[in-house]
């Protein structure tokens, strides 16, 4: 009877250590797995660097173009501008009032002179070819200029155009250096006093008296008659043209 006891004794032992076991082999399963996902992430970090670098670089390398781009850019748009300017060897840029400017150079002096246009925009004005050997042959005689144009006009650009030439003929610029006045093709049609402004035509023009007469035309085109070189424009605005024109052809800037 003891031994039986004993016997039984012995079966709740046994069932508690197989009871046991399988607790034991849950909690190995669940450390193999958190070693497992640990070794996993650790070995995936290694490979989110090259990535990360990489996207590092790609940005740098933006930014650096950007940055290049709003620096390069505008410095190449901008002297492409100052090259597609230049004309005949001059140069050429435009101001913030819209006037194109650029220097002339007389021995050591040089003079920066505002013009209306462009040359560019004026190479459909055809001008005779050699006229400006008439200004310089004004100069050598002593002689002097006069702008004549029609009293009666209502529009004050013809007056724009004569000073434009003036400047270049006169003093101004210490570069023609020909004394140039103002005159009238004809008697004005009202005239309340006396202006002093002398009637010039081109009966009046000779190897000392160069006449330039600004007169509206059906054409736009400068030539001469003897001492006298005619400006004619189909409107005011292109006497302004036709007047920077003789200028550009006087200064060796167009032909």
């Amino acid at each position: 009877m003891a031994e039986r006891k004993k016997s039984r004794a012995k079966k709740p032992a046994e069932k508690t250590q197989g009871l046991a076991e399988p607790k034991k082999q849950e909690e190995s399963k669940k450390i193999d797995a958190q070693s497992t996902k640990l070794t996993c992430q650790a070995s995936e970090a290694p490979k989110g660097k090259p990535v990360s670098t990489a996207k590092f670089l790609i940005i740098c390398a933006v930014l650096a173009i950007v940055i290049l781009g709003s620096v390069l850019i505008p410095r190449y748009l901008k002297n492409k501008e100052f090259e597609d300017n230049k004309y005949n060897n001059f140069e050429f840029v435009k101001t913030d009032d819209g006037f194109w400017m650029t220097v002339v150079q007389k021995g050591v002096q040089s003079y920066r002179i505002p013009f209306y246009y462009h040359p560019r925009d004026l190479e459909d004005i055809g001008v005779e070819r050699y006229l400006r050997a008439k200004f310089f042959e004004i100069k050598e005689n002593g002689g002097q200029i006069f702008i004549t144009l029609d009293p009666d006009s209502t529009n004050n650009k013809i007056v724009i155009a004569g000073v434009e030439i003036a400047r270049i003929t006169g003093g101004k610029y210490d570069l023609l250096n020909v004394p140039t006045g103002s005159a009238f093709i004809k008697q004005p049609k009202e005239q309340s006093a006396e202006t002093g402004t002398p009637i010039i035509t081109c009966k009046n023009a000779n190897n000392q008296t160069l006449v330039i007469w600004l007169t509206i035309s059906d054409v736009n085109v400068i030539s001469s008659e003897g001492y006298c070189v005619i400006l004619e424009a189909k409107t005011y605005e292109d006497l302004i043209r036709g007047a920077d024109r003789l200028m550009y052809h006087l200064l060796g800037i167009m032909d």
